[in-house]
This record gives C-alpha cells, structure tokens and sequence, in this order.
C-alpha cells in the first residue's frame, strides 16, 4: 500500500475519503457470496392482487404454525433471503464493512435500502422504517405508488410520512407491519434483489425493529433480501429483547468484527502518514486499543498537527487519541472558539432535525457564523462531510451530549420541540424532545404531547402514544384536564394490548371526573370492554348497569344498557340472564332500528333470542331489524362485537349466506384499517366456522388456521386462539382427522381448564365431540353433561347453539341406549321449538338411529328432508348417508343405493373424506359401481359416521 504524501497538508482537506478495509478478508468473501446467492436465488414472482382475501398477511403469518403440506415449497427448503448481524464494539469498524456491503451490493445490480438507528430517537416511532422507504416511494408517481403497495397505502403511509398521521386509518401494529411486508414483497418482484442495511440497530425505535424481527422470522426463506444489520454488543437499550428475537432467527449469520493487530494500524499509519518508525506505530496501536475509528480519527489530528510519524513525536498520541471521543474531545471543541461549543451541542440535542435555521436559533449564533463553524467542524473530522449536520460517529455525538450540562439540556430540547412546531412538523417530531424536557406543569407541553400520542396512535404505534401521554400526565396537566389524559393513556394502552394497565389510568379517569358526562360515558364503555377482555365480565356488567341507572340523558342510558346488555352475554356465571333476557325483550319492543343504539339492542335481543331458544321466526325479526349501515367493526367507540353476534344470529338461524358475508365484510374492513390482531383473527376463525356449518370444509379449514396464525402472533396464550382451534378441530373431524385434530388439541392445551368468559363453539362440547371422534365414549359423555350442565344454568337451551344433548346421546350410545334417547328427544323436542332445520335435523337422525325399526327410519327420513332445505351440507350428507344404512338394514340393498349415491356426491362436495369412504365402502360392498371422482381415501368405515 502506498503512502500517502503530506507534506503539503495543511488542514483544510478531509484525511482520506475513507478508511481501508483491512483484515476482513474472510468478513468481505462472506458478504460477496451472500449477495451473490441472493441474486442466484433472484426470480420473478407474479404478483398479488392488493385486495385478494388475506394477500398480505398470509405471508406475513405462514411461519407461525407449521405448513399443512411441507412439501409444497417452491424451493424444497432452500433460503431465499439470509440475515447477517454484524457485532463488536463501537469504534471497531462495523460501518466501514457496511460499506463495503452496499459497494458489493451495488456491483451486483442490488438495490439498496439503508438506516441508521440514533440513540436518542429511539423514541420517534418508525424512525428506521421512514429512512428505508421514504425517499424511495417519494420517487414514484401517484399512480405507480398506488400499484406498488395497493390498498395498504392508507395504512402504511403514516408510518413512513408519506401523509400527516392524522389521516391515518388507526391501525393496529401488526397491520403495519403487513403492509411493510407488502411492500418488501412488492419491491422485489419490481427491482429484484434488495441489500437492507441497517447500522447501529441497538438504537432502532421499536416499532421498526418489531417489524424487522418478524419480516426476518417469517418471510426472508421467501423473498431475495438480505438484511444486515450492525450492532454494539457493549450497549444495553429498550431494544435488548427484540434483537435477541432477530438474534434468533433461523439460519442467522453472524459477525464479530474485533480490533485490529499491530500489523494493520502500522499499514495505515504508513498509508495516512508516511514512512513510520516501528515504535511511533506500536504506540498508534497501543494508545487506540486496535480501534480503527479511533486510529483514524487520531491520525487526522495528527495530521493536521503536522507531526512526523517518528519516536520523538509518539508522547501526544496518548492525548490526541483520548481527544477523538469522549470529555477531551468536548473540551477541544470548548478551544475552537466561544461559538463552537453552542453549535455542537445544538447538532447534539437536534439530532437528524438539525439544519443551519435551527441550529442557528438554538445556539443563539447567526446562521452565517453557523455555517464557517460547520466547515471548521467538517475538516477537523467532527462533523460528517456531507451537506446535513451530522457528526461523523455517534462517539462523537454522544461526547458532545454529555458535555451538556442535566439542566441545560432540558432547556435545549424545550426550545427544539417548539422550533419544529414553528417550523410546521407535526407533534410527534416535537414529542421527541418534549419527552426529554423537566416537568414544569405547562399546558402547551401537554397539548402538544396529547396531540402526538393520537397522531402515533393513526399511525400505528401505540406503545409511542402510551409514552407521550404518561409524560404529558407527569407535566403535570391542568386539573380540569386530568381525566381526559388519563382516558386518553387508557385508550392508547387498550389498543396497544396493555389490559392490566389500561384498566387502571380508566379507573383513575373516573376518580378524577370533574363532571363532564360525555367523557365520563367514554369512559365506562371503554373500561368496561378492557374488563371483559380480562375475563374481569362480572364487573363490566355491573358497573355499566350502575351507569345506566344513574345516567340522566335517555340516549345515554340506552347507550350504556346496550353494553350493559352486550357483556352479560359473555358472563357464563350470569345469575340473572333469563331476568335480563327479559328485560331486552321488553326494551325493544318499540325500536326499529333508527339509530345505532337501537340496532345494536334489538341485535343483542336476537341473540339472547337464540341462546334461549326463542322461535326462530321472532329472533329473525328482530335481526333483520338491526341489519343494515352503521354496525361497523372498526369503530373505537363500539367494537367489533355487536355485527359479531348479528352475523352469528344468521349462523345458528340457518342463514348462513348472510352470515359468511358479514363476516367477510368485516375481514375486508378490518384489513382496509389495519387492524390485523385479535379482531382478524377472530373474523376468519368465525367465518371458518360458518363455513364449516355451510359444508365448505377446505375452506372452512384454510379460514381457521389463518385465523389462528393470526392468533398466535398475538403471543402462545392469547384467547383468541379459543376461537380458531373449537372450529378447526370440528372441521378435522368432519374430514375424518380426528388424530390430527388430537395432535392440534395437545399441541395448543385444547383441554382443562377451559375459558370462563363464552367462546363460540362451547370450547368443552368441542373438546368431548374429538373424544368422540377417537372412540373414548366413556370420557366424551363426561365433557358434554358438564359442558351442558354450565350452559343451562346460563339459560342457554338452544340444541342449534351448542348440540350437547345430541352429542351426548351418541356417546351413550352403546352404554345406556335408553338414556341416551331420552336426551334425543329432549334435543328434538327444543330443536321444534327454535325451528332451525340444522338443528332439528341433527336431533331426529340420532334419535331415529337410537329408536331403530320403521319409526326410527321415518325420523331419519324426516331429517334428510329437514337438512335439504338448509344450507348445512355437511349435515346432510350425514343423514343422506344414515338413511341409506337404515334402509339397507330395514327394506334391503335396492331402496339403500339412490340415498348412499346422494350421500358419497354430498360428501366429496364437502371435502368429507372419511365419511365418503364410508359410503363408498357401503356402496362396493352391495356390488355398485363407484365412479372414479367419488373414491374415497383409505380406511372408512364407522367412524365416518359418529
């Protein structure tokens, strides 16, 4: 390598543009393979529609359980994509290998995404995300933007600034996530290979290194992205427990760049300098410790110095080396003149927002003056030559920071916040140093925090809110203004999940009401749904029935007796439900829907209606009454369970083309807010299930895994899980994979105890319908007389809600035939009175099954006919099939074959291997010819038939 000559140096030029890459060889052989396997892997991908059903967040999600069919991927278990952490100590050269990344990138024809986290904007949510993709997606036309992330633009342009969060669609943190998601996915079938670069990732706000951990878990096996990420392992941050998650991706790659060796900084010493005496480089080596940052700044300054790199020059290293970061190198800007300092420490405080304006009124110094002292800081190394204000290594910054005096600093980030609002940004940029502020009671601090918590909260990030409102709550606000902050932080934690400590600001709110009666009604609706949400229902409903009693405005009190109304459904230990069922019925007589609170009532009349088995001519009126506009599943104020349990009032009525569209309806609505937690999770397992009681089992099948997915994201315990696996384990069985739904069942503690609160279908019928399934009678009875035991004392007496009795009548079976008709005729006799055809099908198979003879035929007969004017497929195909059996073993194989013939087309229409084979087996076993396309798979027979 040769010298570099300076004899003419004076200082007023940058040392090297920059530092040499020196033993990385084997770091710089990783990284060129890693890019050239990326572009191998490199193909093109047709791309998805934007509004196709779960487009995005299948993707997202896969990874979450595994695949039904391994099998089936594209690349047999080959990666895609690879992450690569590179780890040391700061100063080390982490950076410098980053470069050298984006250089190989770019010879490769990659395209490029970088960031850079900062230590103290940490707290500006999606920081990283918004240098990724900013500047990108500011380059594309309207048009072409549009096309490129389709209808998640709403979602995801708050978060990357593309629009004011204001506008925002209130998405929850998962949905921005997948739209990031779609987007990465969009951008590599558009420029092909992408290098993402992000340095110092330590310091990345949380919620893009959220979105980076799951994009790196579940979607790099499948996209042509390589991350790399740069970390210092000796700092400690927020950050620790998310990148331990990336940290343990599958297949992660890692690097640890050490210091370098006497040989390497005497290579660069001679390089910077000239010919060295072998004792001036030991010491260059023993004064920076191998740190190449640290090496290189010292040798600029000693450059600038004009020092001979000879044993007579070696005593200032020490000094000049100890000047290149922390206190000295403060105290060497203190010597640059009486304005430096002020400059430096005003770039220090305004971080990524510093600009000659600014820093010119922070510091107090004319703008021109600022601008002579930038160039001087530039050539001295200090500030990065590059036209921003930004210094050249966050050592540097961090040294001038903490030069800054406790109290100074805090006055300096209050004069920023209102710098950047006077200059037009919007509070969350302000909320960064607002947050760094001393608490001083000032209204406008409090504003102006309140104002940034909802703008994060539309932007999707509302563990920020929550961080803006305790801080505006510690101002403190003005005492007429307590209750509404501590509202707002209760809301801000309600949607970022934070139950337990929503609870408590909401409570705090009620005790700090000062008599506004619209607030105090928000409220109690919103603590009563986190009470809920906890299993806490008993309080919930009697809190809002105090409410309700107390509340003076009649609009009021019906709002609050509409929750009031809609939590005791979900309270299993409801001393009263038939009182209050009562109640409902005589409070909608007159309605008819003209507002929202009447259509919600008299929905919640229809399903106390179902659950206690009320013609179902009344319960139907009563829906079609509260169908229409307005019962919307993203509005804050009301929930998503209201059109809910509408949607579900058509299932259990047999309506289930309208239910499947409500359902969908809200998936779509959901995904177009973003809102893809608890609520899509809950939308698709439900829908699964009126798929599954419509006969579509593939598709009922595919709806609840994803919703399950969708479940699991939120954490292995989530109660949504409860929503997806009752119906998925139905769905198996119906296929005739009941081992499979067992393993399901172990895998996810499908067993005891089970919820509390109501989880459709009853969790424990479910559990005793796969015990059935796999022959264990003895232990299936136990679970339906206690699963029917707790629903009755609740008043639910309804066999179309939940069919215990029936079930519980084949488990008796062959033990105790005569009760076990008795318990179907019980199940017949209620199943009459609701008047569902499902319903009443079911009951009279069985009971025709358990009674035999030409009786019993006749009540299976009836039950085939029942079940053909009913959109229950499934069912149908079960009877269709029993009525052959029957008629085989009463008249013969003659009068079987038309009835097992419509059963086996039924079936395989379904999806219903198992009991397709049954009656395939029944139907070769008469001499029939079975065409091809109804075969069935091996091993049928009885078990088809339970």
């Amino acid at each position: 390598m040769a010298p570099v000559d300076v004899s003419g140096w004076d200082g007023s030029e940058p040392l090297l543009t920059r530092p040499p890459l020196l033993e990385r060889e084997g770091e710089r052989a990783l990284v060129r393979t890693l890019v050239e396997e990326l572009c191998r892997h490199a193909r093109p991908r047709p791309r998805t529609p934007s509004r196709a059903a779960a487009a995005a967040a299948a993707a997202a999600v896969e990874a979450a359980v595994p695949r039904q069919h391994p099998g089936d991927d594209a690349q047999s278990g080959e990666r895609c994509g690879q992450l690569l952490i590179v780890e040391g100590l700061a100063g080390y050269g982490k950076t410098v290998l980053l470069n050298e990344v984006r250089r190989i990138s770019v010879e490769n024809n990659c395209m490029v995404l970088s960031a850079i986290g900062a230590e103290r904007e940490m707290t500006r949510s999606f920081s990283v995300v918004r240098q990724l993709f900013y500047n990108l997606l500011r380059t594309y036309a309207p048009e072409a933007r549009a096309e490129l992330l389709g209808g998640w633009f709403d979602i995801i342009a708050p978060a990357i600034g593309l629009t004011p969060a204001g506008d925002g669609q209130n998405p929850n943190p998962l949905g921005v996530r997948d739209s990031l998601d779609y987007l990465m996915g969009g951008l590599t079938q558009e420029r092909g290979p992408i290098v993402l670069i992000i340095d110092d990732v330590q310091w990345a706000d949380l919620q893009s290194l959220g979105w980076l951990v799951e994009f790196a878990r579940n979607n790099l096996a499948d996209l042509p992205v390589l991350v790399v990420v740069a970390r210092r392992t000796e700092e400690q941050t927020d950050a620790d427990e998310l990148l331990s998650d990336l940290g343990a991706v599958e297949d992660v790659l890692r690097l640890t760049v050490g210091t370098l060796s006497p040989d390497a900084v005497g290579q660069i010493v001679e390089q910077a300098l000239g010919r060295a005496d072998p004792q001036f480089k030991a010491r260059c080596h023993e004064v920076t410790a191998g740190s190449p940052y640290v090496l290189w700044a010292m040798l600029g300054e000693v450059k600038r110095r004009g020092l001979a790199p000879t044993t007579a020059n070696m005593a200032p290293l020490s000094n000049i080396a100890a000047g290149q970061i922390g206190p000295k190198l403060a105290r060497r800007l203190e010597s640059m003149g009486d304005s430096t300092m002020p400059v430096a420490r005003a770039i220090a405080v305004l971080g990524t927002d510093a600009t000659i304006a600014r820093v010119s009124q922070l510091a107090d110094v004319d703008g021109d003056k600022v601008s002579l002292i930038a160039d001087r800081l530039r050539h001295r190394a200090i500030l990065a030559d590059q036209d921003t204000l930004a210094f050249v290594h966050p050592l540097v910054a961090k040294a001038v920071y903490d030069w800054i005096d406790h109290g100074a600093r805090g006055t300096l980030h209050a004069r920023a916040a209102r710098l950047l609002i006077q200059d037009g940004l919007d509070a969350r940029f302000a909320a960064l140093h607002l947050l760094m502020t001393e608490r001083c009671g000032d209204p406008w601090v409090v504003d102006q925090l309140r104002n940034a918590a909802e703008q994060e909260k539309r932007a999707g990030a509302p563990d920020a809110a929550v961080r803006c409102l305790k801080r505006a709550l510690a101002e403190p606000p003005p005492a007429e203004h307590r209750a509404a902050v501590r509202f707002e932080l209760g809301r801000a934690a309600f949607v970022k999940g934070d139950l337990p400590d929503s609870i408590g600001h909401l409570r705090g709110a009620l005790a700090d009401d000062a008599g506004d009666r619209v607030l105090r009604e928000q409220i109690v609706l919103l603590l009563s749904r986190a009470l809920g949400y906890t299993d806490q229902i008993q309080e919930a409903v009697e809190l809002l029935d105090s409410e309700a009693s107390a509340a003076h405005a009649s609009s009021t009190k019906l709002r609050l007796q509409a929750e009031h109304f809609l939590w005791a459904v979900f309270w299993t230990g409801d001393p009263d439900y038939s009182k209050r069922a009562r109640r409902l019925r005589n409070l909608v007589v007159r309605m008819n829907g003209a507002n929202r609170t009447e259509r919600s009532l008299l929905a919640l009349r229809a399903w106390y209606g179902v659950v206690r088995g009320d013609p179902m001519v009344q319960v139907l009126a009563s829906a079609d009454q509260a169908y229409g506009p307005g019962l919307t599943w993203t509005d804050e104020d009301w929930g998503f369970e209201i059109p809910s349990l509408l949607a579900l009032v058509y299932m259990y009525c047999d309506r289930n083309d309208r239910a499947e569209q409500l359902f969908s309806d809200g998936i779509d609505e959901l995904r177009a807010h973003g809102w893809q937690g608890h609520h899509m999770a809950y939308a698709y397992s439900m829908r699964g299930f009126v798929r599954y009681r419509q006969g579509k089992l593939q598709l009922a099948e595919q709806d609840c895994r994803h919703g399950l997915r969708l479940a699991l994201r939120l954490g292995p315990d989530a109660p949504a899980r409860w929503y997806s696996l009752g119906p998925l384990i139905e769905v198996l069985i119906a296929q005739g994979r009941a081992r499979e739904a067992q393993i399901l069942a172990e895998q996810f503690a499908f067993r005891e105890p089970f919820p509390s609160a109501v989880v459709f279908p009853d969790p424990q019928a479910v559990h005793g319908e796969l015990r059935l399934a796999l022959g264990r009678e003895h232990d299936a009875a136990a679970d339906f007389t206690e699963a029917g035991y707790k629903l009755e004392r609740r008043g639910v007496d309804n066999p179309a809600w939940c069919a215990w009795r029936v079930n519980l009548a084949k488990a008796l079976t062959s033990t105790d035939p005569e009760k076990a008709y008795e318990h179907a005729c019980e199940a017949l006799r209620r199943a009459y009175r609701f008047g569902a055809p499902s319903a009443m099908g079911q009951a009279l198979r069985v009971a025709g099954r358990l009674e035999g003879g030409p009786n019993g035929l006749a009540k299976i007969e009836d039950a085939a006919m029942w079940l053909e004017h009913s959109d229950s497929r499934y069912e149908y195909a079960v009877s269709l099939i029993e009525y052959g059996m029957a008629l085989r073993r009463e008249l013969g194989d003659r009068d079987a074959a038309d009835a097992l013939f419509e059963g086996l087309t039924v079936a395989v229409e379904c999806g219903a291997d198992r009991l397709a084979n049954a009656a395939r087996e029944m139907l070769v076993d008469m001499g029939e010819l079975v065409p091809a396309s109804h075969a069935g798979l091996e091993g049928g027979g009885a078990e088809g038939m339970r």
